[in-house]
Parts: structure tokens; C-alpha cells; sequence
């Protein structure tokens, strides 16, 4: 297994670290997934050096999380997060340490991740430090927790979300002892954050190997966000996880397959709790109304649908139904992609026309107008040709004027 090049820019940090007296290392899930073959998103360094001294040898520096030892070091306006070794104490809430005191040992640090194969230390001169066998799990494709996986659990409930979210995405099996633990602290999720647990849990069903997401209810983490949920995708898991290795990989429409077998008033429930955004939240209930809807597959009724449930919405259904295997659905997404293409009107905004013009033309300003420019548009999603502005006044002239 050979390392991939590391930017220069990363190894300058580490040079400067060194020539100061100081350890540097790479570190964490840029380490894996290097080692994997795979872009790593960021370079995380880890250093023996203390937050102020850090500081003192780089020019610009932002204190993103100084209390918790990390600096962030800007080279060539790309931020990197440099972070001191450190021993965490008692977690007191299942998810952060009460204290955090530096140390000058790697191994000491190496010592508080998660599992092992984010445990492992690389310096561009001196390859790897794996002192947990972490190159050996990664080459196996095993996930497993950093020396007794259930204190690493206990100490923050939120890896246990991790764990499924690492296999979905890599494609690793958990670990015997790990998994076990993890079924045996599962409420201890209960102390996360909503926030957490959503964004967890949209990386878990949007994840590449989407067929290791049964593990989410197999672990019984899923069941303590939602036993009715738990029940419902239970009894429909098959086609669940079918669905979800056919559909793009959306947060929006991959929450709607899980939660379709639901009741709208659990789907209201788990939609409420996971506090998502307005948008997508939005959008998830649209997706969720819309999927008993029967599509013709004719221009003039998919320009209605995509005006009147909107494009997304639309989307979403469809390829919800397409996941399925509904050929209906395969037909229906080409004709849109070709209405799209042709940009022709779906909505108010793309009229050539506008409430200006109809005051223009006499109209009073008010509701009136709205309602004027709505049957525009119901004219120009029957007759696309008929969307200029000529037209429209004409056809707006003989409706409306007195």
C-alpha cells in the first residue's frame, strides 16, 4: 500500500513543524482515505506543538477551536487545521470531553480516536505510525472501535452513527466485538442532538454501499429515533434499500423512500425532529404527498405536474418511482429533461410577460393581476409557441378587458 503524493503546501507545514523542534504528522480520516486510493477532502495535522506555538511559527493563523488545541493555518488562502496532541477526559454528556489537556506523545493521541483506521499517523518522510493495526483493518475492510470499543462508544454516542455511516460509505463490514458493543449502547443515543444525528443520517442513506444501511436498523439505532419508523422499514426493507441504490443520492429524496411506508403522522414526527432546513423539509413532505400520483406520459400534463407541485418535488417522485421500476417513470423523466432542455415555461417568472405589462395595458395594479398572469400561464403550459409577449396580451385582452 503506497501513499499518495502529499501537497506541498501540507508538507511545508510539516517542515516547518520539524525544523521548529517540533512533531508533525498527517492524520485522521485524510490518512484513510489516502491510504484507500481515494481524494482526501482535507489534511488534518496533528503536532506536538502547543496552540501558542503553533501561532509563533506561522504567520497567519485563525483560533477556530483553541480551547480543544486546534489552530488553523492559512498557506496560499486554502486553510489547514493544525492540532496539538491532546488526552480528553470524562465524557460527561456522551458526546464531549469535560477536559482536554495537551501531551507531547503521539501515541498518547492516537490513543482518543474513534476506530482504527482513523488512527493512523503519516509523516511524508517517515511513512505510517499505526500502532492499532489500522492499515491491516483498512486492507480487510473492517471497521473497528480504538481499543475497547464500548468505552469509545460510551464516551461519544455519536460514533455509533459513525460506524454505519464509515460502512456505508466505504463499504466496510463492523467489526464483531465493535458491532456488539454498539447494539449493547444504542440509547445513549438518545443524548445527540438532532442536528447530529440528521447529518449523520443522511450521509448513512446517501452512502455508495447503501446495502450495509440495514445496519442502521439491524444495530436498533434506528429504533431509537423512531419505533414506529423502525417497524415500518422492517417490514419493507428490501425494497427500501432497492429503492435506495437506484435513486440519485439527495438527502430529499432519499428520506422520502425511508419514511414512505410510514404514516403521515410518524412521518411528521421523524420530519419534526431531525429539524431540517425549510427547503428541504419542504421538499421531503412534497416528495412524500406526491408518490401516489398517476403520471401521464403526454408534454402538456408533465408541464402542469412540474408547474404545479414544482420541479423538484416532481423530480423526486419520479425518480422514486423509476427506483421501483416503474417504466412509466423512466418515460416521464425524458419528456421532462427534453421540456427543461427546450427551456420551455413552467412557471410565472419564465412568462414574457409581467405585471408591468398588464398595467401597462390599463390593468389596475393588485390580485387581479396575479390571477391574469396565472391563466397566461396555463395558456403557455398547454401551447408553449404561444409564450411571447404579443400573444399573451392579446389572449389576457379578450379574457380580462372590459
Amino acid at each position: 500500500m503506497t501513499f499518495p503524493i502529499v501537497p506541498d503546501d501540507v508538507k511545508m507545514i510539516i517542515d516547518t513543524l520539524n525544523d521548529n523542534g517540533y512533531e508533525g504528522y498527517i492524520v485522521g480520516g485524510s490518512v484513510r482515505d489516502a491510504l484507500m486510493g481515494l481524494e482526501p477532502h482535507d489534511w488534518d495535522i496533528t503536532t506536538s506543538a502547543l496552540p501558542d506555538e503553533v501561532k509563533g511559527i506561522f504567520n497567519y493563523t485563525v483560533d477556530t477551536g483553541i480551547k480543544h488545541g486546534t489552530v488553523t493555518v492559512v498557506i496560499n488562502k486554502v486553510n489547514y487545521e493544525i492540532t496539538t496532541y491532546r488526552i480528553e477526559g470524562e465524557y460527561e454528556d456522551y458526546r464531549h470531553p469535560s477536559t482536554v489537556s495537551f501531551t507531547r506523545n503521539l501515541h498518547e493521541d492516537l490513543l482518543r480516536r474513534d476506530f482504527t483506521v482513523n488512527a493512523i499517523a503519516y509523516h511524508p518522510k517517515e511513512g505510517c505510525v499505526d500502532i492499532f493495526g489500522g492499515i491491516k483493518d483498512i486492507n480487510n475492510k473492517i471497521l473497528r472501535g480504538v481499543g475497547e470499543p464500548k468505552e469509545r462508544f460510551q464516551e461519544d454516542a455519536l460514533r455509533m452513527l459513525r460506524a454505519v455511516r464509515f460502512s456505508t460509505q466505504l463499504g466496510f463490514e463492523i467489526e464483531k466485538e465493535t458491532f456488539h458493543a454498539l447494539k449493547e449502547k444504542v440509547q445513549l443515543l438518545k443524548n445527540i442532538s438532532a442536528e447530529r444525528i440528521r447529518e449523520e443520517l443522511s450521509r448513512i442513506l446517501c452512502g455508495k454501499h447503501i446495502e450495509k444501511a440495514k445496519l442502521l436498523w439491524n444495530s436498533g439505532l434506528l429504533e431509537q429515533l423512531s419505533g414506529q419508523l423502525y417497524k415500518d422499514v422492517l417490514a419493507n426493507e428490501e425494497e427500501i434499500v432497492f429503492e435506495l441504490s437506484n435513486i440519485p443520492k439527495q438527502v430529499s429524496v432519499a428520506y422520502s423512500v425511508i419514511l414512505q411506508f410510514s404514516s403521515q403522522e410518524t412521518q411528521r414526527k421523524v420530519i419534526k425532529f431531525l429539524k431540517f432546513d425549510t427547503k428541504t423539509k419542504r421538499l421531503i413532505e412534497g416528495i412524500l404527498k406526491n408518490l401516489g400520483l398517476k403520471v401521464k406520459i403526454d408534454e402538456i400534463s408533465i408541464r402542469r405536474l412540474m408547474a404545479e407541485i414544482g420541479l423538484e418535488t416532481f423530480r423526486g417522485v419520479l425518480e422514486i418511482k423509476k427506483a421501483g421500476g416503474m417504466e412509466e417513470a423512466v418515460q416521464a423523466i425524458t419528456v421532462m429533461d427534453f421540456i427543461l432542455e427546450e427551456n420551455q415555461c413552467i412557471s410565472i417568472n419564465q412568462l414574457e410577460i409581467n405585471g408591468e405589462d398588464l398595467i401597462n395595458l390599463g390593468f389596475e395594479r393588485g390580485k387581479e393581476i396575479g390571477v391574469m398572469l396565472n391563466y397566461a400561464l396555463s395558456i403557455v403550459l398547454e401551447k408553449p409557441s404561444w409564450n411571447n409577449k404579443e400573444t399573451l396580451e392579446t389572449e389576457i385582452l379578450k379574457r380580462y378587458a372590459k
